[in-house]
């Protein structure tokens, strides 16, 4: 496979659904002057999402510009920003409806970008609303099982963004226990064990000085 064979099977895989004209005008750009396939996988990686927005964007822009010049040029019979010789212009219809004023050429492009945009935009949206929900969820769940609360409980519970979580579950461990729950004893953490065991020797040294002690007196 040539290097930019190679980067466009990269670019495929890492953004699974994105038109293969975005990716090959990417794949053809970051290939000029590579010779090194070593450094194939870190140019791939180096493509973030934003980049294939970016170039899909452009792309747009360029195809909504050119379509609304030539439209333009069609309208007033122009070639290259010229009159064309004895243009023939089409004789109106009895019913044709007014002809609109002349488009804006800047809100078609605009327009045409952001249609282009959009789905990538959703896409990227949508991402980052996941990550953002997994991690709420991570943060509920750590929390929760601080509190001994079974994850049985946690589920379809709507808890609102700005819940103060260790509030919110110490108060659910209360009610809890007031209606009656049984909470199974949390097992202890490598923390609590060393610190117990440290506890107990502390204890035993002070019941052994304290013997020794006693026998000194007598």
């Amino acid at each position: 496979m040539t290097i930019f064979e190679q980067i466009l099977a990269g670019l495929q895989q890492k953004f699974a659904g994105v038109d293969t004209a975005t990716l090959t005008r990417i794949a053809t750009k970051k290939a000029e002057g590579v010779t090194d396939e070593t450094k194939v996988t870190s140019i791939v990686e180096g493509i973030s999402f934003q980049d294939v927005m970016q170039n899909y964007g452009d792309f747009r822009a360029g195809q909504a510009q050119t379509s609304a010049v030539s439209n333009y040029e069609k309208k007033h019979g122009l070639k290259d920003g010229k009159p064309i010789e004895n243009p023939k212009p089409e004789p109106p219809k009895p019913n044709d409806p007014p002809k609109p004023q002349e488009t804006d050429i800047a809100k078609m492009i605009a327009d045409g970008i952001a249609a282009g945009i959009k789905p990538f935009a959703d896409k990227l949206a949508k991402m980052e609303e996941n990550e953002a929900q997994a991690q709420r969820n991570s943060q509920i769940s750590v929390v929760a099982k601080k509190y001994g609360i079974p994850e049985f409980m946690l589920k379809d519970r709507n808890i609102p963004e700005n819940t103060d979580l260790d509030t919110y579950f110490k108060d659910m461990k209360q009610d809890m226990s007031n209606s009656g729950f049984q909470f199974s004893k949390a097992p202890e953490t490598a923390e609590q064990k060393q610190e117990k065991e440290a506890s107990e020797f502390a204890k035993m040294i002070e019941a052994d000085t304290k013997s020794i002690v006693e026998q000194q007196n007598k």
